[in-house]
């Protein structure tokens, strides 16, 4: 699982890096992956500072850290 974890976090990232951001609710549908694998991703990658979150309204959603773009 944790294979599948990072390589789910890769594949966020590298979809992050061909949108300036992305509603976190629609990462799983975009990746074609599971949501509890993409939250988990998500997690990991905002834990290490890659990602950030962003909300407007009731809306979340997540694009890359400065350094990462």
């Amino acid at each position: 699982m944790a294979r599948s974890v990072k390589e789910c976090a890769e594949r966020v990232v590298s979809a992050l890096q061909k949108t300036e951001r992305v509603n976190v609710l629609s990462v799983a549908e975009i990746l074609g992956e599971r949501n509890a694998i993409v939250y988990q991703s998500i997690g990991w990658l905002a834990h290490e500072g890659r990602i950030l979150y962003l909300q407007e309204g009731n809306q979340v959603y997540i694009s890359l850290a400065a350094e990462q773009a």
